[in-house]
């Protein structure tokens, strides 16, 4: 894992640079957790009195700096998982043209990504447009038996590919989601924190929660066991605050609720939802989807897409990406500062420009059948990149 060296941290998170390999971690691990960041044996109930912004923050629905609900905006984190590609290429255009927040920045999203099917020419656009860029794995496994081996290698793995085929900046790929939510408890998270990574979302939870920090025990209940028990100083989680359906069940992903399949039914649902963050807590509010919820399902596209248009209406809800949200959580500031915020720029210099049609396609054999592979970065690989051969040698 040559590539993934010399990372900055946009929280306060000891960098360690990596080795060159997974397995040879062991070294890193007395490094990365001198001082401050040594774990303790076991997390301790969170104290907001000694747990404070802009370090640690104990989650929940009180908001951040103190603030009532009417002085701050309602932030909307919308997520998409797996690979990105022709089939969900069209989608995302549609969504995301012409939408914009108040303060006339593009409305953003997270994208979890995972390597298989995925084309990285179609990423680095994705990257190019502002969105952030997040790691999903490669393989796309049950991890909830992973050694911290295995975590690096697909964690790690997936982010350096996000590198050498999707052009996107190492610095910016600083989260995580494990797939099917099946976390690896302390063993994942010690892996993110040695590898510079600084925070994961992956963990459901019925209640309403700002982002929170490892240090101190989660805030709510484990749902999909193993959840970390260790302190994890400076790592973050951003909770799966699960959304409600109309028979009552509720879900993480949103694809993952049960809807009456028509056009008004699934803007309807999604605004109760919203309703319920936005008259109340102002918590932030979830959309986590797999694009493929959409396909063939116009009603599907046609309601959510009204749903969107209706509250980017309001003038105070604003969509953006899991680095933001942790962001603000840090450094909170009321509704008027948000419109004119750093945090939430879309002047985006340093990165690769769209590649849109400049892209090299290739052909590569995987599992004994085709798979079809693009990047803007550089040629062919001589094989399909994968697990301990990332780069296609």
């Amino acid at each position: 894992m040559v590539l993934w060296l010399a990372l900055s941290l946009a929280v306060g998170v000891a960098v360690v640079v990596p080795p060159t390999s997974a397995a040879s971690t062991a070294a890193a691990a007395n490094a990365t957790y001198n001082g401050r960041y040594k774990r303790q044996a076991q997390a301790g109930h969170c104290d907001p009195n000694f747990c404070k912004i802009p370090d640690c923050h104990c989650g929940g629905s009180d908001i951040p700096g103190g603030y009532k609900p009417d002085e701050i905006p309602q932030f909307v984190l919308l997520t998409f998982d797996d690979a990105v590609n022709d089939l969900n290429q069209a989608f995302y255009e549609e969504l995301f043209k012409g939408r914009y927040n108040p303060n006339g920045c593009p409305i953003k999203a997270t994208f979890y990504i995972s390597h298989e099917w995925s084309d990285y020419a179609q990423i680095q656009d994705l990257y190019a447009d502002g969105h952030e860029i997040a790691s999903h794995t490669v393989t796309h496994s049950f991890g909830t038996n992973f050694n911290e081996e295995k975590w690096a290698n697909e964690v790690v793995g997936e982010a350096e590919m996000l590198v050498r085929f999707g052009g996107v900046n190492p610095a910016d790929i600083k989260g995580m989601r494990a797939p099917f939510l099946a976390i690896g408890g302390d063993k994942m998270f010690n892996m993110l924190s040695r590898y510079g990574f600084y925070y994961d979302s992956s963990m459901p939870t019925s209640t309403m929660s700002w982002p929170y920090t490892l240090e101190y025990r989660m805030p709510h209940t484990c749902s999909v066991k193993p959840c970390p028990s260790e302190s994890h100083p400076g790592m973050w989680e951003v909770p799966m605050k699960t959304l409600q359906d109309v028979r009552g069940g509720s879900c993480s992903m949103a694809d993952g609720c049960f809807y009456k399949e028509d056009a008004d039914s699934i803007q309807k649902i999604f605004t109760q939802n919203f309703l319920e963050h936005y008259t109340k807590s102002k918590a932030p509010f979830p959309l986590f989807f797999h694009a493929a919820w959409f396909f063939n399902r116009a009603h599907r596209k046609e309601g959510f897409l009204k749903f969107v248009d209706s509250i980017l209406a309001l003038p105070d809800v604003y969509f953006v990406t899991s680095q933001e949200l942790i962001a603000w959580t840090r450094f909170p500031e009321p509704l008027p500062q948000v419109h004119t915020s750093p945090i939430f720029h879309c002047n985006f210099p340093d990165r690769p420009p769209r590649c849109g049609r400049k892209k090299t396609r290739c052909q590569l054999t995987h599992k004994g059948d085709k798979r079809q592979f693009a990047t803007c970065q550089q040629q062919c690989p001589n094989r399909y990149p994968w697990v301990n051969n990332l780069n296609g040698d």
